[in-house]
């Protein structure tokens, strides 16, 4: 009896065409390519029971590594509740990092020494952030906050997973200062304390199988298969660890869905799946292109929508379900007239718990949170760290307000004397802080600063008056003052243009703080409600859904699914990000092909029902919808996504055109330009923009996206 037909008749399992080519792929390298709802489990789940009941392999030879101890824990627990009464022998599921620790712990035993240190995960993540902290401060001479803590984190983290040496490192996009010395400090210090993170774990292990062939073949022939789960998220290292650990056999099962890669910040590595047959020659390419848990009216425009990035394999996704309702599209007036029509929308459902809010950053949850809250709604907050209260820009709001309201507030002075439109030395706040005491307030005390200025001193009597209005004003009226009287909005827009900020990222978080303050009265009501906020926030990770409608973040939400999904805040500069779009408008698409795969990971989130909302105006400013909303628009309504060439001919190879320089074009962006250099090799033409100077561009990314048009010949 064929294994398909056991597993049918004894285990209630019905594979299609597609999975059962799965299932009973055993030996070689093989790679299997699953749509969203694919699946994909039971493909895994499946394929070991085949190996071990079907093929005789010892249980304890299959080492199946996945992305999350959420997942390792699911997939272990289906095959057991399937299977166990067949298979007594331990099956290993695992993720990579406890794999790696198992290596790790292998080796120090080995060698008569214990564990190093590990400084991260639940217990112990205070103390890497209190190190990072610590550094940076000694460094940079200023404390960091959490955005950019974050941000060094992460940075750590990719340079890392890339496997990047010094040179790499010091080449690397990033806005946190002197972060190369920070990196060595960083790795230093833990190398002095024998202390290691996550990372370290990946990245020691990968030395070690290099450096180490006893340790490599102990653990090659300890596992003879390997099968890795998400392989789209897997890292550069991760995948390099695990060619070393499954050569020379390659007897490796890699599942994945490139289209659904979306952790390119975490260093995920999409490009090792498109590279599979390079690096495991004879490999096979497996599809599974059956959705299973969406309608049709979904299934189709996210598949045509998926088309337009170019790096991936072409996949045809496609369902048996019913075709249901199209996908509704939503065009409000602003920001807040989102969370008016999800609250009207949820309460119709037959249960809260089959709907889902989903956004590209968390912020997006800060509005949702404060409205469901005010209406007693139930909510599940996906994810609960969320830095928005410790944001500087809602730190400056309110130290203007709290300096308002007490004008001795040195520490608030200390926060803002610098982004008061009036300039202020580090001499003047340093005297303000040690005169304080003899003068009635900090604007006395810095204008009897020696050697002040009268146009200073006129300028600080006009802020002056200023603050004294704010006690005056209700919390909403004062945060949109500070922001034109007082001048914040220039500094805000200066911070944007120097620190390479998103202006519309910080409108975000603008008008979050004014949803939140619009219905407090005081400024008491306004303090204790944020605390309420910052309370109801924590304590989310602390109940589960229950009947709450979920809050959740695209990336958090992978691996889920719910009946009806609302996806917000889909406006330009947020959703793409505005760094995608600048990028992309010069011919580099790698950043939008991300933010197109993650739009499409939230679609496909949905069962039967997804909403897409947009609004017109943020903060008081026009604000285009997403060209996502329009992309989508277009493919529910052709299912073909058509290329404007604009006049330009590709050639064969892919070529730049001979006859280029001296060319007269428009771009989308850039406007006017003239084109005053062609590289052949490298596929660029450097344009000189009446408007924004010289810019170089990649010439057949910009034909076939449509930037670019010619508007007279050389």
């Amino acid at each position: 009896m064929d294994f398909t037909d056991v597993l049918r008749e004894k285990y209630n399992i019905n594979l299609n065409e597609q999975q059962a080519e799965a299932v009973s792929n055993i030996h070689g390298p093989a790679l299997l390519l699953s749509v969203p709802g694919g699946g994909k489990t039971t493909v895994i789940v499946s394929r070991v029971a085949n190996m071990v009941l079907n093929h005789n392999i010892d249980p304890g030879k299959i080492l199946t590594l996945t992305f999350s101890r959420a997942s390792a824990s699911d997939m272990k627990n289906r095959f057991n509740r399937i299977f166990g009464d067949d298979i007594l022998h331990d099956v290993q599921f695992s993720t990579i990092h406890s794999f790696c620790y198992s290596v790790i712990d292998t080796y120090v035993r080995k060698m008569g020494k214990t564990f190093p240190k590990v400084i991260e995960g639940t217990e112990n993540q205070a103390s890497k952030a209190h190190l990072l902290k610590q550094i940076y401060l000694e460094i940079n001479n200023e404390y960091i906050n959490e955005d950019t803590l974050e941000e060094l984190t992460s940075s750590i983290s990719y340079v890392k997973n890339m496997l990047m040496d010094i040179n790499e490192i010091e080449e690397i996009e990033t806005s946190i200062d002197n972060f190369t010395e920070i990196y060595k400090a960083y790795e230093k210090y833990k190398r002095e304390e024998r202390l290691i993170d996550y990372d370290d774990m990946l990245t020691g292990t990968y030395q070690l199988f290099r450096q180490n062939r006893e340790m490599l073949s102990f653990f090659r022939d300890k596992y003879h298969y390997i099968n890795v789960d998400e392989s789209q998220d897997t890292s550069f290292a991760q995948h390099e660890l695990i060619k070393l650990l499954a050569a020379p056999k390659n007897n490796i099962f890699m599942v994945g869905d490139e289209d659904q890669s979306i952790y390119g910040f975490r260093a995920a590595f999409p490009q090792a799946l498109l590279d599979f047959e390079k690096t495991y020659p004879g490999a096979k390419i497996m599809l599974m292109e059956r959705n299973y848990r969406s309608t049709g009216c979904i299934v189709k425009p996210a598949n045509m929508f998926i088309k337009q990035n170019k790096d991936r394999y072409d996949k045809n996704m496609f369902t048996h379900k019913e075709k249901g309702n199209p996908i509704e599209f939503v065009n409000l007036k602003d920001r807040n007239d989102q969370y008016i029509h999800i609250l009207n929308s949820v309460m119709k459902a037959e249960r809260l718990s089959h709907c889902a809010v989903l956004y590209r950053n968390n912020i997006s949850a800060i509005p949702l949170v404060e409205f469901f809250d005010r209406n007693d709604v139930p909510f599940y907050l996906k994810e609960t760290n969320i830095h928005f209260f410790k944001h500087w820009m809602v730190t400056d709001i309110l130290s203007f307000i709290r300096l308002g309201l007490n004008p001795v507030d040195t520490d608030s002075f200390s926060n803002i004397y610098y982004k008061m439109n009036v300039f202020l030395s580090k001499e003047m706040h340093q005297y303000v802080l040690s005169n304080i005491s003899k003068y009635s307030d900090v604007f006395d005390a810095v204008m009897s600063y020696p050697g002040m200025t009268q146009g200073t001193k006129r300028e600080l009597v006009d802020i002056c008056k200023n603050f004294k209005k704010i006690p005056t004003l209700k919390p909403l009226d004062a945060i949109e003052f500070i922001e034109k009287d007082l001048n914040y909005k220039t500094f805000v827009r200066r911070m944007c243009k120097e620190k390479g900020y998103s202006q519309e990222s910080l409108n975000q978080i603008m008008d979050a703080l004014k949803t939140i303050a619009e219905k407090c009265e005081t400024y008491d009501d306004f303090f204790l409600r944020l605390e309420h906020l910052q309370k109801v926030i924590g304590e989310c990770s602390k109940k589960g859904y229950n009947n709450s409608v979920i809050f959740s973040t695209i990336h958090s939400s992978k691996g889920l699914e719910f009946d009806n999904v609302f996806i917000i805040d889909l406006v330009e500069g947020q959703f793409p990000t505005a760094k995608s779009i600048s990028r992309y408008d010069e011919g580099d698409r790698h950043l939008m092909e991300e933010e197109v795969r993650l739009f499409y990971v939230g679609m496909t989130r949905a069962r039967k029902h997804l909403e897409i909302i947009t609004f017109g105006t943020s903060n008081k400013r026009k604000i285009p919808a997403s060209r996502f909303v329009k992309q989508l628009l277009k493919a529910q309504r052709t299912s073909i996504f058509q290329r404007d060439l604009f006049g330009f001919k590709k050639t064969k190879d892919k070529g730049v055109q001979e006859d280029m320089e001296g060319a007269l074009i428009e771009h989308v962006k850039f406007g006017v330009g003239q084109v005053i250099n062609v590289d052949k090799n490298k596929g660029i033409i450097k344009v000189k923009f009446y408007d924004f100077g010289n810019k170089n561009l990649a010439l057949n990314t910009c034909i076939e996206e449509g930037l670019i048009k010619v508007l007279k010949e050389r």
